[in-house]
């Protein structure tokens, strides 16, 4: 049974945590005392919301305010779910909670309509190319469930997606609160024919997200004449005889093992370690086939997404720019471009690059940088940039 991940976001208060609740409830993936725990006195009336809320401040400001994972099965698959805040201020979150996510769901208040923080929503999913989006547009119960305003909000999102380039959008109207179209066809909206929400997780094929065929390892550390690490593409086996892409050094591989399993070799996505002679391995080496004739960059065009609230980005200041285990300083010489999240047009260069922003920028690295394109490699085509100075975490970035 394959698992698919997938993220809710949307607003305050435009029914995540009830969206997720509904469909914990209805397929039967909440246990008894925590049900008991959130029932009113009516024992039919549950507090849909407060299944996903775990933290007592949560509950009394009645919002979702951290990252909440939950897990849940139906016959047909497993499910991991991240409930993302809505707040503009933690979009930080939502970047990184979405960041391994198969599905979006992005939810819209039927009341109030596409918002900025929509407008976000789909630029960060564009961002970070999230295969899947659902848009839910929900309270449909509240305007009477009126096809007409259904449709005025999916062609204005339409027009804001071909922006961004999205394709691959579904659109449901939903009451998360009354259950339609969540995991039942709704009676109240005969003039829609398509899948409920569960069907379309259901149905959805799992993206593995872009990789390369080509070999790419990241090493975590050596110990003993052992290499540990992740394999995150092409197939790895003994005797294998590899490049480190940073100094050229060659290594031939010994035994591989994963855990204390012995493998004859090691496909994508595995975490192995196996023994090696030759060159110096170093913690952060990237290692590639020995054919493999691609090189590190100097110069790298990455868009960034700022995440450090206390600090705008600021040209020719040294970052470390991380990808996996691999770290090289860099600076950001030039800002080509900045998103305009209103319009989601592309603003000119001398706009300040503040928290939640999105730009599209040149970093000079201070020695070659083994990465690849994003639209390449997911894996090694994204990173995180630190601030020497603090240790925050300051952005996220994709390499273009």
């Amino acid at each position: 049974m394959d698992i698919l991940r997938f993220i809710t976001a949307g607003n305050i208060d435009d029914g995540k945590s009830t969206l997720t609740g509904r469909l914990l409830l209805e397929t039967k993936n909440i246990k008894d005392d925590i049900l008991s725990s959130i029932t009113g006195e009516d024992a039919a009336e549950v507090n849909l919301a407060h299944i996903t809320d775990g933290l007592r401040a949560e509950r009394q400001a009645g919002i979702t305010i951290d990252v909440a994972y939950k897990y849940f099965t139906t016959s047909r698959r497993k499910f991991i779910i991240t409930d993302a805040p809505g707040h503009f201020q933690y979009t930080k979150n939502l970047v990184t909670g979405a960041s391994n996510a198969d599905l979006m769901i992005i939810l819209i208040d039927a009341v109030h309509g596409i918002t900025a923080q929509t407008r976000r929503h789909l630029k960060v999913a564009s961002f970070l190319d999230i295969a899947h989006i659902v848009v839910a547009i929900n309270k449909m119960d509240i305007i009477g469930y009126n096809e007409a305003v259904f449709n005025s909000i999916k062609d204005d999102l339409l027009v804001l997606a071909s922006k961004l380039s999205l394709g691959n959008l579904h659109f449901i109207p939903v009451s998360a609160l009354k259950g339609d179209n969540v995991t039942v066809p709704s009676a109240n909206m005969p003039w829609y024919g398509g899948p409920t929400l569960l069907h379309l997780l259901e149905s959805t094929t799992a993206h593995p997200g872009k990789t390369l065929s080509a070999l790419r390892f990241t090493v975590q550390y050596v110990r003993e004449g052992y290499v540990f690490g992740r394999l995150h593409s092409g197939v790895l086996r003994a005797g294998d005889t590899l490049t480190i892409a940073d100094t050229k050094q060659q290594i031939t591989t010994g035994s591989l093992f994963h855990g204390y399993t012995e493998l004859s070799e090691a496909m994508a996505g595995m975490d192995i370690c196996f023994s090696y002679s030759g060159g110096a391995v170093r913690r952060g080496d990237v290692l590639k086939d020995l054919s493999d004739v691609a090189s590190g960059q100097a110069t790298i065009r990455a868009e960034v997404c700022w995440l450090d609230d206390t600090a705008p980005l600021q040209p020719d200041k040294p970052y470390i720019f991380r990808i996996n285990a691999t770290d090289v300083m860099g600076v950001i010489g030039i800002v080509d471009e900045v998103t305009d999240i209103e319009t989601l047009s592309q603003l000119g260069a001398l706009h300040a690059v503040t928290v939640n922003d999105f730009a599209v920028v040149q970093v000079t690295c201070e020695k070659p940088f083994s990465c690849d394109r994003f639209s390449d490699s997911h894996e090694t085509g994204r990173g995180i940039i630190i601030d020497p100075a603090t240790n925050n975490t300051s952005g996220a970035f994709v390499v273009r």
